[in-house]
């Protein structure tokens, strides 16, 4: 499991930095963040769209390549150990 940990941050740290690029080439720079203390969600959330524009579609993206790695990882465990799970 540590693999695919590893695995999916490197390649979600490369998907952000490619989408990032791709979005400040087609839309431009973001503008700057109002981020406070009194709003720490919101502020989380201006902080997370940043990269990309649209926080939601990025958290989504993150996820599925994690979800995949760790897929792929407990599927080739099960097939090792003859699905005895040890």
């Amino acid at each position: 499991m540590k693999g695919a940990l590893i695995t999916g941050t490197v390649v979600s740290l490369a998907v952000t930095a490619a989408w990032s690029w791709m979005a400040a080439v087609t839309i431009g720079p973001a503008g700057p963040l109002n981020l406070t203390w009194h709003h720490p969600l919101a502020s989380y959330l201006a902080l997370a769209a940043a990269p990309t524009g649209n926080g939601w579609e990025l958290s989504a993206v993150i996820a599925f390549i994690f979800a995949t790695y760790f897929l792929v990882s407990g599927r080739r465990r099960y097939r090792r150990t003859g699905g005895t799970g040890g």
